[in-house]
């Protein structure tokens, strides 16, 4: 374990800043692009910048053996704009999802909106901002019908240290419906507590972190089921265990 760890403690934090370094140089060039209208394409060329910056810190992960990342089912992943609905295990989660989705959105808290090293490049993204209430889900929707990827956590926030999934909030099956698309189903699970709920982001956790993302059913929003009813069964989904 001694020796396990004069590898892991210099490798976590120089991962950590190398992850800080590059989103704080994606902030500074969204500023310093912020003559750019807000446009579609614009947003697009943000979100392929983000892409890359993750597929770049999952490369490096990978290498040091820090975390190990294997996806299933995305050889087939459905073309045009959809909801992707996804458990919520570890912060890792999202940059897993961005790395592997070349223009993707998703939603994010509106601390991360004033965070230094994520904010500027999200908002230059497209990226939404949780705090919109009723105008999020609009805006959310138009996106997903123009054609856009949405990535939603419908817990709404990371699964708690027992594993016991949250109360889904129906939010994300509201959005599919007015945007007349589908939902896309992903589990996630992993074997490690790297930046799960209350994990301190400083303390070591247990590496190397095997994390798989998995594609589930493509859901259909055009269903008699009530908004509640479909998200309540997308619920059971995710509680039911995957089979081996």
């Amino acid at each position: 374990m001694r020796l396990r760890n004069i590898y892991y403690y210099p490798v976590h934090y120089f991962t950590l800043l190398l992850f800080a370094a590059g989103g704080f140089g994606l902030c500074v060039l969204s500023v310093l692009a912020g003559w750019l209208p807000a446009t579609e394409r614009t947003e697009r060329f943000f979100q392929s910048l983000i892409h890359r910056h993750l597929t770049f810190f999952h490369w490096w992960c990978a290498l040091t053996q820090l975390v190990l990342v294997r996806y299933h089912g995305f050889a087939d992943w459905p073309r045009g704009g959809l909801v992707l609905a996804a458990n919520h295990v570890s912060l890792i989660d999202i940059t897993c999802l961005l790395a592997c989705l070349p223009e993707a959105l998703c939603i994010f808290k509106p601390a991360i909106g004033r965070n230094p090293v994520l904010g500027a490049a999200a908002r230059r993204a497209g990226y939404l901002c949780s705090d919109g209430g009723h105008e999020l889900v609009r805006l959310a929707a138009a996106k997903v019908a123009a054609g856009h990827q949405l990535v939603i956590f419908p817990e709404g926030t990371r699964t708690p240290p027992d594993k016991s999934l949250l109360p889904f909030k129906p939010g994300f099956v509201l959005i599919a419906r007015r945007a007349r698309k589908p939902i896309q189903l992903v589990r996630i699970t992993t074997d490690s507590d790297l930046l799960t709920k209350g994990a301190p982001w400083w303390r070591l956790p247990r590496y190397p972190a095997h994390v798989d993302v998995t594609v589930g059913p493509l859901i259909s929003t055009d269903t008699a089921a009530s908004t509640a009813e479909l998200a309540a069964e997308i619920e059971t989904w995710f509680r039911t265990p995957a089979c081996p």
